[in-house]
């Protein structure tokens, strides 16, 4: 993956620039912090993102149960890392063990969202797809993490399953 990072500083005074090494360091250092990414399409000049990337340590996985999803909910489960779904072609969630975070045992994963904002990712485009990106960017911080080996985040995105995989 490669990122763009954008020049200036942030509200802090810090630098407002991401990458998964600056990401990774946070997360080690204060698992409190999230470290967002911000895409924008190149020469846009509306101010919205195309998509926003997020990650966090995490304490609990949500439940696998999709029972209380209904019908035609717009969501879908992938098996891969401890947790993974998207809604439609809105958002992906993922989450995926990584040790190396914490000495706390309530500390043991990672939390990685992805969100799009309406109207500007291609009308074509799909769970999968934001799941695929997402995913892609996961491992990257998993590498920088050190727990890419048991984080079991695949090289290719399986189908989606509509029952609790």
């Amino acid at each position: 993956m490669k990122f763009t990072e954008l020049p200036g500083t942030g509200d802090a005074g810090r630098p407002n620039k991401f990458s998964l090494k600056r990401a990774a360091s946070t997360i080690r250092k204060d698992q409190t912090q999230r470290n967002q990414c911000v895409v924008f399409k190149a020469g846009d000049k509306t101010g919205h993102p195309l998509i926003n990337v997020d990650f966090s340590a995490a304490k609990y996985v949500p439940s696998k149960d999709t029972s209380a999803a209904g019908g035609d909910s717009g969501q879908a489960f992938y098996s891969i890392g401890a947790y993974a779904k998207t809604n439609r072609n809105i958002s992906a969630l993922l989450y995926f063990k990584c040790s190396t975070v914490s000495s706390h045992e309530s500390m043991s994963h990672i939390r990685a969202s992805l969100t799009s904002a309406p109207g500007q990712i291609a009308t074509q485009a799909t769970g999968r797809d934001l799941m695929t990106v997402l995913n892609g960017i996961s491992l990257g911080m998993a590498k920088q993490l050190g727990c890419a080996s048991e984080a079991a985040l695949p090289s290719r995105i399986p189908e989606a399953k509509a029952e609790t995989p």
